[in-house]
């Protein structure tokens, strides 16, 4: 079997083949896998190599030897994760409230975090001397939020402290603040009648009356609610496919037989169109940090004004943003990894692989069952599906009636129905034929993704039915595997197996790394991306590489983004890029990279043609296109030596189009320069626009890299990562103390 990364390094190939699975530093995993694999004889792991995927899992099971030093690894197996204290709970919230005494708010609501983030559930040791300890904590923390000038946060906290049982005796307090909170909302009657109601509640308390009486004459009827302003939609440049919705028309997906599916301009595409907005299958944060960013949807939690972290209902370990993205994760993959979130830190897993576990919690059994059935037991190499129509270039495979034939299908059983009956069956009908439909799609995109196997070593397959094995049982001892009289318990953990280990293989190529931006005092200088997550997109994974890609990717939330950087005409490779750029690095190192990490070797422009990097490039005149425009010739266009035929097709070459080219090169790049002074003056939309029309206008007559025309593609990806997740870094604002406090991670 013939592997292209052996003629490069194959030592570092199986290096970059382990970090996709686990730490090579970190952990138990690396040196569990590397006793094992040396456990098992060499002939077998060949033997292993070379069977039939779908053979190889019961192979590994047969063999005694693995299994039992891996058996007795697994029997161990317990949940560790950082859980609830009610004595730390309370240490940090009479801390808290001594720092909100001297005025130290920042410290106090970091604190007061923590006694939330530590406090049980209600219903478990739920009091503590007289209180009730996280009603408490959200109560203490609502003041501090008021304090604070967050109205609207502190509002939340009050009313998840009322769910969790604030004592009877404060509800007065209780309304007063809630008036407080409406009021500084800017929303008069809603604080009125919150004043109302504790009014009512105080008694005969004079003072307390008087007080509440000044509240509600300070009430300012002429200040309206201040909503945060909604952030528009990201719009596909000539709008979504009707198959692929998260695809722009512009582009369509192709294959080919050496090159599989990859995505080709469908029509003229310009620098700045928005070609994709993909969201993902599954996506993972990094441990790193759980302390600092939703767990479910990745915002920055110092980001949220109107909100204050959310906990989980039995971990400490994690954070939310909210209620819904709490709810949304606890009701579904989080309460099955909750439990052993200390333990995957602990074995030095990688974040793919935590991908891998998450694409079987998110679904359910159920689903992952079909699932399996469907892409593992009939190994469906192709996508089968109506996503299939969008595909060109081979037969279509589709087994599924399109979403429309389906609705029309049943719309024909509803006859007998009145017309009112009729409209309301075929709404539930097509709400339900959406949600199945995206999740059939989505799944017969991702299972269809390449895993390379036919390259894949026997011992890394050996490594990866390890780790996947490690994950099954850790879904067993979480409640995710149970005996049903549906399914053959046996048959439902192989399963789950065998679908953990296809995950690992297709994610090693096709994952996409989630970042924001950081930006310092000024927009652009000084800012650098953080990659804090990593996520599976169904149709963002279509996109080839390229050393010269075509497009430039940014994140909105989770979802991934991709704007074209030049132009393209129709038929022309929509080309990403998975790490190493020409301008950076040089031909060997990329070959060297790309052939090592993702299996392949690029045989892109900037790679065949072996273009200079960017200290390489000098400010020689460019190369001009042939005036033939089916033509792919170029030539440099030196007075000394100017030739007067294209080398490719013999066209004869103007002069006088020559000099009009140049001239709308150096246009470029004075338009370059231009665009350069708008970033400088932090004016990003106008440093956009005249970089795509710099860029458009250059590759209109030149061919291959030119120093300033390429410094205005970089200057217009550093516009396009302001677009997505931005975060400023405040200086100054924090001491090291309140960084500390403020980490939810404590023991």
């Amino acid at each position: 079997m013939s592997r292209v990364y052996e003629d490069i390094d194959p030592a570092y190939a199986a290096t970059c083949s382990d970090v996709t699975l686990c730490s090579n530093t970190k952990g138990f995993f690396k040196s569990l896998s590397d006793e094992l694999v040396a456990i098992a004889d060499k002939g077998w792991i060949k033997r292993l190599e070379n069977m039939e995927e779908e053979r190889k899992l019961q192979a590994i099971k047969d063999n005694k030897e693995i299994m039992d030093a891996l058996g007795e690894v697994l029997s161990r197996i317990q949940p560790l994760h950082r859980g609830k204290d009610v004595r730390v709970s309370h240490e940090r919230w009479q801390a808290a409230k001594a720092a909100m005494d001297t005025e130290q708010l920042n410290k106090a609501l970091a604190l007061a975090t923590q006694a939330v983030f530590k406090a049980p559930v209600t219903d478990v040791d739920e009091v503590i001397e007289g209180s009730v300890t996280l009603a408490m904590a959200l109560w203490l923390r609502s003041e501090i939020l008021l304090r604070l000038k967050r109205p609207r946060a502190a509002l939340e906290d009050l009313k998840m402290a009322l769910k969790e049982r604030l004592p009877a005796k404060m509800r007065a307090e209780y309304y007063w603040r809630m008036g407080q909170c409406y009021s500084g909302a800017g929303e008069p009657t809603r604080a009125k009648v919150s004043y109302e109601l504790a009014a009512r509640l105080l008694g005969t308390n004079r003072e307390a009356q008087e007080k509440l009486k000044k509240d509600i004459e300070a009430l300012d009827y002429t200040v309206l609610a201040k909503d945060p302003p909604d952030k528009p939609d990201i719009k596909l440049t000539g709008g979504p496919k009707q198959n692929m919705p998260s695809l722009s028309k512009l582009v369509k997906i192709v294959e080919e037989e050496n090159k599989g599916r990859f995505a080709v301009a469908n029509d003229c595409i310009k620098a700045g169109d928005i070609l994709l907005v993909d969201s993902p299958y599954a996506a993972c944060l990094l441990a790193d940090y759980y302390g600092t960013h939703c767990l479910h949807c990745f915002k920055r939690i110092e980001n949220c004004e109107d909100t204050a972290p959310v906990w989980c209902t039995k971990c400490s370990g994690v954070v939310f943003c909210s209620v819904q993205c709490r709810d949304t994760a606890v009701s579904t993959y989080h309460m099955y990894e909750c439990q052993f979130l200390d333990l995957f830190i602990g074995s030095g897993m990688s974040v793919l692989s935590h991908i891998a576990l998450r694409m079987v919690t998110q679904t359910g059994l159920d689903t992952c069952m079909s699932i399996h059935s469907k892409y593992l037991s009939n190994q469906v190499k192709t996508v089968e599906g109506s996503v299939l129509n969008d595909i060109e270039g081979v037969a279509k495979k589709s087994r599924i009636k399109t979403r429309k034939e389906r609705l029309n299908r049943s719309k024909r059983g509803l006859k007998s129905f009145t017309e009112k009956n009729k409209e309301e069956v075929e709404d539930k009908i097509e709400d339900k034929m959406n949600l199945e439909e995206k999740m059939e799609l989505k799944a017969a995109q991702i299972y269809s993704l390449c895993t390379h196997s036919e390259q894949r070593k026997g011992e890394d397959y050996l490594k990866r039915a390890i780790m996947a094995m490690f994950l099954t049982e850790c879904l067993k001892k979480a409640g995710f595997v149970k005996k049903q009289a549906s399914y053959d318990l046996a048959k439902v953990e192989n399963s789950i197996c065998e679908l953990i280990i296809r995950n690992l293989q297709l994610l090693q190529f096709n994952a996409h790394e989630i970042f924001e931006t950081l930006r310092g005092e000024h927009m652009f200088t000084g800012s650098k991306p953080v990659y804090l997550a990593v996520g599976i997109y169904p149709t963002g994974a279509l996109f080839n590489h390229e050393c010269y890609p075509a497009v430039a990717r940014y994140f909105d939330g989770k979802n991934i983004v991709l704007r074209a950087t030049r132009p393209l005409s129709p038929g022309e490779v929509v080309s990403e890029n998975y790490g190493p750029h020409f301008l950076m690095r040089g031909l060997k190192e990329r070959q060297r990279a790309l052939t090592c990490r993702y299996w392949f070797r690029c045989e892109c422009a900037a790679c065949k043609e072996d273009w200079p990097t960017l200290k390489q490039l000098s400010d020689a005149p460019p190369s001009l296109r042939c005036h033939n425009l089916d033509c792919t010739g170029k030539f440099r266009p030196l007075p000394q030596c100017m030739p007067d035929t294209c080398i490719k097709c013999s066209t004869p070459i103007d002069k006088e189009l020559v000099d009009i080219n140049l001239d709308n090169v150096k246009r470029c790049c004075e338009r370059y320069k231009e665009g350069t002074k708008l970033m400088n003056a932090e004016r990003l939309d106008d440093a956009l626009t005249v970089m795509c029309d710099a860029i458009n206008t250059y590759h209109e007559v030149a061919r291959a890299p030119h120093k300033e025309t390429q410094l205005a593609q970089e200057s217009l990806r550093t516009c396009f990562a302001f677009y997505g997740n931005v975060h400023k870094v405040q200086s100054g604002t924090s001491d090291e103390l309140t960084k500390k406090v403020a980490e939810t991670k404590i023991t």
